[in-house]
């Protein structure tokens, strides 16, 4: 994936921001969420950079709104280029909670622990997405971009992902992998031509890495894919191939739930 050099958007960070939290406790929660983001720092071009902005930023927005809910949720970011696996830019838990026992609390103390309830969440949703976005715009200069190592992201996965919690998994990115080397994948050079020929690759490869993900934690993981391509986009931009890929190794390396695509 090519960097993406953007221009004004303070804007729509302020946007967004004033945006994030407000909503009352819907139920009690049962289990935390880790949500772990990859965004791609590796050298693509896209023809219509706003659109691609727009599209990582609402879903980022979405995001958080949904997964940062109360004490223990949590978010990683990583970028994905060469060095994938040393490319952590930011890790934090949710700190914001309400009381457990308010058993004896007045009503009006009651109302006054969910208003800070929420005035808390609110703050630390607006930090977890302007942290989120902010890595999103930063380009890469660096000689990193010049390869992208997407298979590294399981290895990523494996390391900090708590298995007590409910763990998704968002991959902002093409899934173009593009590493040198006998034994890697270099989609730029020789993408799959066909669903059979993704099919096999991703079953040759999955015996590689079969063993890079605790079969537990594979078995419960969820996949969202955020694609940089229009809906107008063609084959040649937007290989099918390659999605289906990645569909066919993560299920070989022991994902149940199906990899879904966010639009």
């Amino acid at each position: 994936m090519k960097i993406i050099h953007k221009s004004s958007f303070l804007p729509l960070i302020l946007i967004l921001l004033t945006a994030c939290g407000g909503e009352e406790e819907k139920k009690p929660v049962v289990k935390p969420i880790q949500s772990i983001i990859f965004l791609d720092k590796s050298a693509s071009v896209f023809e219509d950079v706003d659109y691609v902005n727009r599209k990582y930023a609402k879903v980022l927005q979405d995001m958080v709104n949904s997964n940062i809910r109360t004490r223990g949720d949590r978010m990683d970011i990583y970028y994905v280029h060469e060095n994938t696996g040393k490319a952590q830019v930011f890790s934090d838990v949710c700190q914001a909670a309400v009381l457990e026992d308010t058993t004896y609390a007045s009503p009006t103390d009651k109302e006054a622990i969910r208003n800070d309830f929420q005035l808390s969440l609110r703050k630390e949703k607006a930090e977890f997405l302007n942290q989120a976005l902010t890595h999103l715009m930063k380009p890469n200069p660096t000689a990193t971009s010049k390869n992208t190592d997407v298979w590294a992201t399981l290895e990523v996965v494996n390391r900090i992902a708590d298995t007590s919690a409910t763990v998704i998994v968002y991959y902002f990115s093409d899934m173009i992998e593009s590493m040198p080397g006998a034994n890697r994948r270099d989609f730029h050079v020789k993408p799959p031509q066909s669903r059979d020929q993704a099919e096999t690759w991703a079953k040759e490869d999955a015996v590689k890495l079969k063993t890079t993900l605790r079969p537990e934690l594979a078995g419960r993981l969820l996949i969202y894919l955020v694609s940089p391509f229009k809906p107008t986009s063609t084959t040649r931009e937007n290989n099918p191939n390659v999605t289906y890929y990645w569909e066919q190794l993560f299920r070989e390396i022991g994902v149940k739930e199906p990899v879904r695509e966010l639009n």
